[in-house]
């Protein structure tokens, strides 16, 4: 449960910025009891250089709010152009990479804060201060300098994650994070590839709904596996992580003793899921790859024309799918304490993730040579690393992609080269 609470609050955008302010606000409210409890000390154990009359610090602290002020809004404006950057160049899927990416969150968090602390400190100080020294306006300069600090380096991660390659290769390791995640699941003792004699459950059984509407995006293993340890059920979950359900998808099967099946029926099952509105790319190997293949898409689209950016995505695909052809197709049962299977889990099948991979991207790249090869070479790739038991699927695939070329569309130069590649 706490790591489904987990995953949610990592999408929250305002979460980070909320703890910068937090802290600014825990910044001033501490600067300004020093002011006001140590203010005829202050002078005795700080130099001089450190604290500054009320006057000045009154001055400081009012150009540190504005031009802080300032330079958050720059930063809000930048942050939304290049959202905009890449919803209409790159796709609209790829926005939350960079709106979660944790420096955007924590610059942005910075200029907030770095606006707060002026601004509260000027609300504390009070008349009864007038000339005493303080240390609100030296700690609002030390602010002012970690804020332009901050800023010039996100100027330069701007200038870096707008470049496409940049997102390619992050997107492509997001991939490689969610296909080791499934690659560490089959090291685990807990978990072993699915085989219908171990998969041994009682005859009656019941069906789960989802109860809500949205994708699935994550679901809490060692949560369900410990429900149905303690109650000694058989659990198989019938959607894979990334599909759509709706409130009356049932989702789940349970299967129990007769005289198990009641009290069963009242367990909060759904609650090892979440549930929500878009996908999620940290369970699921699908979502990751299509990533890819919209950019490649858009860059290979009228309006972008950009087939050297598609190609390189598409190296990175074939890549990615030797990687994930060791995945089992019928999933993984996770076993008890007593090594009895009690939950039974999978992912699309190979065939299904390489279909899904490459057919629109051999529909739209037909007529590009350039794309082609890039094809080819992807699935050789592909077929390179994969086991051998899915390298009939890649073949066919790769069949698939020469049957959608057009050779009487093609110059005869390229045709040639094609040929001799094929060949």
């Amino acid at each position: 449960m706490f790591k489904q609470w987990m995953v949610q609050m990592r999408e929250k955008i305002w979460l980070t910025p909320a703890i910068y302010s937090l802290l600014a606000t825990l910044l001033a409210t501490v600067v300004a009891l020093v002011d006001f409890f140590w203010t005829l000390k202050l002078d005795r154990v700080l130099p001089s250089i450190f604290v500054t009359e009320i006057e000045l610090a009154q001055t400081i602290l009012s150009g540190l709010a504005a031009s802080l002020l300032t330079m958050t809004t720059f930063t809000f404006s930048t942050i939304m152009i290049v959202l905009t950057t890449y919803a209409s160049q790159f796709s609209p899927r790829t926005i939350k990479n960079f709106m979660n990416d944790r420096m955007t969150l924590r610059v942005l968090g910075i200029f907030i804060g770095g606006f707060i602390y002026p601004t509260l400190s000027l609300l504390f100080m009070r008349n009864s201060l007038e000339g005493q020294s303080v240390i609100a306006g030296v700690v609002g300069v030390i602010v002012a300098i970690v804020c332009l600090f901050f800023f010039a380096i996100f100027i330069h991660h701007v200038a870096t994650n707008i470049q496409v390659s940049n997102l390619v290769n992050r997107l492509a390791e997001d991939a490689d994070e969610v296909i080791e995640h499934y690659r560490k699941q089959l090291n685990e003792q807990q978990t072993v590839p699915f085989h219908k004699e171990d998969w041994q459950v009682p005859d009656s059984s019941f069906r789960v709904l989802a109860q809500s509407y949205g994708y699935i995006q994550s679901v809490d293993l060692q949560s369900l596996l410990t429900l149905a340890a303690k109650h000694e059920l058989y659990i198989e979950v019938n959607e894979t992580i990334g599909c759509y359900v709706h409130e009356m998808t049932p989702f789940l099967t349970v299967y129990a003793e007769n005289e198990r099946l009641l009290s069963a029926k009242e367990i909060d099952f759904c609650s090892c899921f979440l549930i929500g509105k878009e996908r999620d790319v940290h369970q699921d190997p699908v979502f990751a790859l299509q990533k890819i293949v919209e950019v490649a898409l858009r860059a290979i689209s009228p309006g972008i024309n950009d087939p050297n950016t598609a190609n390189d995505c598409i190296r990175h695909l074939g890549r990615l799918i030797g990687d994930i052809s060791y995945l089992p197709d019928d999933g993984w049962v996770c076993l008890d304490h007593e090594n009895r299977a009690r939950i039974r889990w999978k992912i699309p099948a190979f065939k299904e993730v390489i279909y899904k991979t490459y057919y629109q991207l051999r529909y739209y790249g037909k007529e590009d040579i350039s794309v082609i090869l890039a094809l080819l070479d992807s699935l050789d790739y592909a077929k390179e690393r994969a086991p051998e038991s899915r390298k009939s699927i890649i073949t066919n695939t790769r069949t698939n992609v020469i049957k959608q070329i057009d050779f009487d569309q093609l110059g005869a130069a390229d045709r040639d080269y094609l040929v001799r590649k094929l060949e």
